[in-house]
């Protein structure tokens, strides 16, 4: 977890501060970073996905990128089962866990699997039990809560990420102690009627699901029911509350972030879930378990009540009746809405979801500079909105402003980084996406990593390779949902899977411009030229020629900011046709000309004193 304040930026969850201060642990915590047998299954998954939608034709290479892939994630799957094989540290003091006969009976099956190669397949959706507390799990739990009833919010912070680096060294193989467990040692210490007390619950609940999900692929059916309840009970508290004065907490943005990150990932994990008959009679009768309409209900319920964009104020300037002048509300509903992009795009409405960044003030100081992860997940989207609205131009400009900003801020090795540099991987990938449909420029360092990580693969999309993009998509694109339940829409009908839907429309709009490259490399070569001698040195038919020149003026006149109301062609060469002529504006060259012509005006006005010395 990140030990960032509400002061300046930081990576959430485990990392840490800018000043130096030692963050959390949170390895896989949060959900996003998967474990590393995880991460074999999904490129495994991915490598089927790109051969299924390729043709015949193009399913060779694809077998052998996959197969790669595969060999790749067995060694990465080696090295996590050697991680999980560590011995917890033997001179601690530990106290056996009360567990219930059905916890005792779940313990046994994952250690009679654990004893043959079915552990990896047992734990795809299910942790054992915590059976022993450690000592320092207690002590560092106890200063937990007491700061956070202090209200401390640098005692929080430290006792935050503490907290998980000591749950990292003593479960890393199963669920945290349940809160029943640490209730049981806080004895007196909890007051039910205290409001802190009953929300501090709420929320170790919400980390011990946290937990959960950050070891599993999938979670069991009856983890899902629960972590959606926990996060009904937290945002129902803090809605159902009539004035500020009533939630007297505070917490660290880190905390609040991942607090929102997290129900979003979640929500993303049950929409991609695969469910047994007997699981989905169930939620058929409980259709309210991350329903798709609750989830962006509480989104969007969660920004009304932090009042950030009352129109009876200036942003965020409220006097101290608002809920804005909360700092809890305050972030909540500034990363609610910035989340709720993320719900958009994930369900394939990359035009609400530009709209609903017009909210965001994107300045160098804005508020989601706090938290380093928001940072580049705001910026992540935002590109992929772009990229997906055909907006070439102002997704290259979003994501070579990320990149520039996290080369700028100083490398700490931390358990969140491997997280923010996973999410960096897509960014060079997206970009390099769109460098190939919309060559611009773009920062020489940014240029420089981009060549060196997929320079080779720029070169093959230039040439229009459909095979190149869908491998990039798949490794950069994130996982689309449909906004209808699994359970309802079919859970087995792959021909409906809404990613494969984008990677069909994404591939079919490439597609349509795989022809635009070529023509403009011969279209720079002339002046004027005409439509029947490019057809001939195209080798296609010269009507067929006029409808690709219109394609190109339209896929490449692109759309400037996030209004719908200004366009410009800010590409290096522009074409219009009279009649069977088609005249050639080269605006890279006038350029240079011009900047040529002015350089040589200029030096020589600095020598000509010296002529005269002479």
């Amino acid at each position: 977890m990140s030990s960032s304040n509400n002061n300046n930026g930081k990576d959430n969850r485990s990392n840490k501060n800018q000043n130096g201060q030692k963050g959390g642990q949170k390895k896989n915590f949060g959900g996003k970073q998967m474990n590393q047998a995880q991460q074999s299954n999904q490129q495994q998954v991915q490598g089927q996905q790109v051969q299924q939608v390729q043709g015949q034709g193009q399913q060779q290479p694809q077998q052998q990128q996959g197969q790669q892939q595969q060999q790749q994630g067995q060694q990465q799957g080696q090295q996590q089962q050697h991680q999980k094989n560590r011995k917890i540290p033997g001179n601690v003091e530990s106290f056996p866990i009360n567990l219930s006969p059905a916890q005792l009976q779940q313990l046994q099956q994952f250690q009679a699997a654990s004893q043959t190669n079915q552990a990896n397949q047992f734990q795809i959706n299910f942790l054992p039990p915590a059976a022993n507390l450690y000592t320092p799990v207690i002590n560092y739990f106890i200063n937990f809560f007491n700061n956070f009833k202090s209200q401390s919010h640098q005692d929080i912070l430290f006792s935050y990420d503490n907290f998980f680096k000591s749950c990292e060294t003593f479960y890393p193989n199963c669920a945290l102690p349940t809160v029943d467990v640490f209730i049981s040692l806080l004895g007196d210490k909890i007051d039910d009627s205290n409001f802190n007390d009953r929300f501090f619950i709420l929320l170790y609940k919400e980390i011990y699901y946290r937990y959960y999900y950050a070891l599993v692929s999938q979670p069991n059916i009856s983890i899902f029911v629960e972590s959606w309840q926990n996060y009904s009970q937290i945002f129902n508290t803090l809605l159902n509350a009539s004035t500020p004065n009533e939630v007297d907490i505070d917490l660290p943005n880190a905390w609040l972030w991942d607090i929102i990150d997290e129900f979003v990932y979640q929500f993303h994990t049950f929409a991609k879930a695969r469910f047994k008959k007997a699981e989905i009679d169930y939620l058929s009768e409980n259709s309210e378990i991350w329903d798709t309409t609750l989830v962006i209900r509480y989104l969007y319920l969660i920004i009304k009540k932090s009042q950030i964009f009352n129109a009876n104020t200036s942003r965020f300037e409220t006097s101290s009746d608002d809920f804005c002048s909360h700092p809890v509300y305050k972030m909540l509903g500034y990363y609610s809405v910035i989340s709720l992009v993320r719900v958009q795009c994930l369900l394939g409405d990359y035009t609400l979801a530009l709209k609903t960044l017009e909210l965001i003030d994107m300045g160098k100081k804005a508020m989601y500079t706090y938290v380093t992860a928001c940072h580049i997940s705001l910026y992540y989207y935002l590109g992929f909105a772009y990229l997906m609205s055909r907006k070439y131009n102002e997704a290259t400009k979003a994501l070579n402003t990320i990149l520039i900003s996290v080369a700028s801020k100083s490398k700490i090795q931390n358990f969140q980084s491997d997280h923010n540099e996973k999410k960096i991987e897509k960014i060079y990938a997206l970009l390099t996406i769109c460098q190939a449909l919309y060559p611009n420029k773009i920062d020489d360092n940014v240029n420089n990593i981009l060549k060196e990580k997929y320079g080779d693969k720029l070169l093959r999309l230039q040439k229009g390779e459909i095979e190149v993009y869908e491998e990039l998509f798949v490794i950069a694109a994130p996982r689309c949902v449909g906004p209808v339940p699994c359970y309802i829409s079919g859970y087995n009908q792959s021909s409906l899977d809404p990613y494969r839907l984008q990677l069909s429309l994404f591939t079919e709009e490439v597609k349509q411009q795989s022809l635009l490259t070529t023509i403009r490399s011969y279209i720079t070569l002339y002046s004027t030229i005409s439509i029947h001698k490019l057809a001939s040195l195209l080798q296609i038919d010269p009507e067929e020629l006029r409808i690709k020149l219109t394609c190109y003026k339209h896929k490449l006149i692109n759309v400037l900011g996030k209004s719908e109301t200004k366009w410009n062609n800010q590409l290096d060469i522009d074409f219009y046709i009279d009649q069977d002529m088609i005249h050639i504006d080269n605006r890279l060259f006038a350029k240079e000309a011009d900047s040529f012509i002015n350089s040589i005006l200029k030096f020589e006005g600095s020598l000509t004193p010296s002529y005269n010395w002479m």
